[in-house]
């Protein structure tokens, strides 16, 4: 109160939205309160100072201020919940309660809490709590996540619901590991403001859960099917300080993207039988999932003779000095990243520099992501390298490439956030700076080129963040006579914003013919002949995906329902399978990105089954109209795929 009752505030300080105490303008929460403070981004939920223009965490113009009421000791589930996010559940809620989801559950619990309590006033613990709450809200939302409840000293995490998405094992062990990290920094403080320790307990699992109701408070109730919850909330207890454990569901999913430890098998409070835990101790060097496959032992290359033989014409002309863009389309599984690799396995290894990218369904925050893999490959910056390695790495290269490009070496370093590297730049608006960075990529990439061509490969174009598709555009519409081929790969229903120029070249692709599919499964059966009841039963589950065919072979052999006898292997008749959670992951993401209306339609075929009549789906959903133009949209194979007999 003494503090309001002073004059107008400093210039560079600001009074509090919540108790109006003063603090200075870069402040993120407030020192009293921990109401957090400033401009908040739209786009990411991130707290900026409330002189920033443009969010610092992912670039975005800031046009709201925050306001928020102070936090309750158990905020409320929407109070750190990014706006679009927040709004695309409660405006879709009716088409997610009920619906059964493939899901990572993730438990966060402060330790010792109660040792806190003991050692810090209620006020400071208070402020203290909401903070950390905050900072792990905020590494959930980072991997779309969402906080299902808050409980008292920790929180509850779902990745993978109320939207389905693919990679959800791994987003949440992400964010676990950032959630650490966090904390680790964040404790620091803490011991130096408190004298105490800080740490958390993590733990997860994968399995499938229930939507329940959904509340205006984005209030969300899951009923676990399988103890997913409970195991996860079992491995969170089980965890000691600072540490993350995971189940073996999880651990399925992501080993060989993550360090981790067995523990062997361990008892569960409700569990007849024990449960695998995992101890993880921090990242991989980031693979793909088809480098991790290589490294086991890849199946035979099946088809793509005429798609392998437009690459390599492509690559002529390159050669030639005349730049090429090439974007390879097709669904989820049907072999991009292994067309790929085919190409790159082909070339003989000086004879182009092959600068790979990888864009990160969870990336789209983080400017320049596949960029920034690319120019890590040419001039060799490795994982972990510190500030001072990568500046003369950055610096060497450049005077390798071409002595002149000195003058570029700030705008490098800045991307990647070097300490000192934006005073350089400071004198630059936004809007020169970044076009200036532009030319400065284009420029490197080109001075490469004058040394041997130069093949720029951007993975999963349709998760790309703005920054880099922007560059990928610079780049795009200047390639005459520059010997750059820009090679790309995504999905259906990403628009290209290059695909109008000459030199463009789209690769779509279909699933295998039948003659594909029976060498495929030759291959991985090592058999010479097969079944036809066999080949009817992968074609019609499979439809030609190359992932789904083999994801599905090893679904039958681990449930016995395909036995190999020799060189004659045999279908068990009347085989009925579950799909494997990873097809099961990409088909409900699909479905998960249709219309209500579409996905309402597509929920109801499913019930009839594969087959159906038009006129008998009319009366189940008791309306005709729009009904055909639902099942079109939705008939993109894998996602909804049903057959509408015809003529009705």
């Amino acid at each position: 109160m003494d503090e309001m009752a002073v004059g107008p505030a400093k210039p560079d300080l600001v009074a509090c939205s919540s108790c109006g105490h003063l603090h200075p303008t870069t402040t993120r929460f407030c020192d009293q309160c921990g109401t957090p403070q400033g401009r908040l981004c739209q786009e990411c939920g991130g707290v900026n100072a409330h002189t920033a223009k443009f969010c610092s965490g992912c670039g975005a113009p800031l046009v709201t201020k925050a306001a928020p009421e102070a936090a309750p000791a158990a905020p409320a589930l929407n109070a750190y919940t990014p706006a679009y996010l927040a709004d695309k559940i409660l405006t879709t809620r009716s088409a997610l309660e009920g619906e059964r989801k493939q899901v990572t559950v993730l438990f966060v619990d402060v330790a010792d809490s109660s040792l806190l309590a003991q050692r810090i006033d209620v006020e400071s613990l208070h402020r203290l709590m909401g903070e950390v709450l905050q900072l792990v809200a905020e590494a959930v939302h980072r991997y779309e996540g969402t906080v299902n409840q808050y409980l008292g000293d920790g929180l509850m995490a779902l990745f993978g619901a109320p939207f389905a998405v693919e990679d959800h094992p791994l987003r949440a062990v992400q964010a676990a590991l950032a959630i650490q990290e966090t904390i680790r920094g964040y404790g620091a403080q803490v011991r130096r403001d408190h004298g105490v320790e800080l740490r958390l307990r993590v733990g997860l699992n994968t399995g499938s859960v229930v939507v329940g109701r959904i509340g205006d408070d984005l209030r969300m109730d899951y009923t676990a099917v399988g103890n997913t919850t409970h195991i996860a909330f079992r491995m969170q207890v089980l965890a000691e300080p600072g540490a993350i454990l995971m189940a073996e569901e999880t651990h399925r999913f992501v080993e060989g993207y993550v360090f981790c430890e067995s523990l062997g098998p361990v008892a569960i409070k409700g569990q007849r039988e024990q449960v695998t835990a995992y101890r993880i101790s921090g990242r991989r060097r980031w693979r793909s999932r088809l480098e991790m496959s290589a490294a086991r032992g890849l199946t035979q290359f099946a088809g793509r003779r005429r798609e392998l033989a437009l690459l390599h014409d492509c690559l002529k002309r390159v050669e030639a000095g005349h730049g090429q863009i090439v974007g390879i389309v097709g669904e989820p599984g049907l072999g991009k990243s292994r067309l790929l690799y085919e190409v790159h396995a082909s070339l003989p290894e000086d004879r182009f520099n092959w600068l790979e990218g990888h864009c990160m369904a969870y990336g789209r925050s983080l400017p320049y992501g596949p960029v920034l893999d690319m120019i890590r490959a040419q001039f060799h910056v490795e994982e972990g390298d510190n500030p001072l390695q990568i500046q003369d790495k950055l610096r060497d290269g450049v005077q390798r490439l071409d002595p002149g490009l000195e003058a570029l070496l700030p705008f490098l370093e800045a991307l990647f956030a070097l300490p000192g590297a934006d005073d350089a730049l400071r004198h630059l608006d936004r809007a020169h700076r970044r076009q200036q960075t532009l030319e400065a990529v284009r420029a490197v990439f080109v001075a490469a080129s004058q040394k041997r061509p130069v093949i720029l490969v951007c993975e999963n174009l349709h998760w790309i963040d703005q920054s880099s598709e922007d560059l990928l555009a610079f780049l795009a519409g200047s390639l005459s006579g520059v010997p750059i081929l820009i090679l790309t790969t995504h999905r259906t229903g990403y628009t290209m914003r290059w695909a109008d120029k000459p030199h463009y070249t789209q690769i779509a692709l279909d699933g295998l013919a039948r003659s594909e599919i029976e060498d495929m499964l030759t291959t991985l059966l090592n058999a010479p002949e097969l079944p036809p009841e066999l080949l009817q039963f992968i074609g019609d589950k499979a439809d030609g995906n190359p992932l789904f065919i083999e994801e599905i072979i090893q679904a039958l052999l681990e449930r016995g329902l395909l036995v190999l006898d020799g060189e004659h292997p045999r279908l068990i008749s009347d085989a009925m399978i579950e799909w494997p959670a990873t097809i099961h992951d990409v088909i409900q993401a699909r479905i998960d990105r249709l219309d209500d209306a579409v996905k309402d339609t597509v929920q109801l075929a499913a019930i009839i089954g594969r087959q159906f009549e038009l006129r008998l789906l009319t009366r189940v959903s008791g309306r005709s109209v729009n009904l055909r133009r639902n099942i079109v949209e939705a008939c993109i194979a894998p996602a909804g795929q049903h057959d509408v007999s015809p003529g009705q």
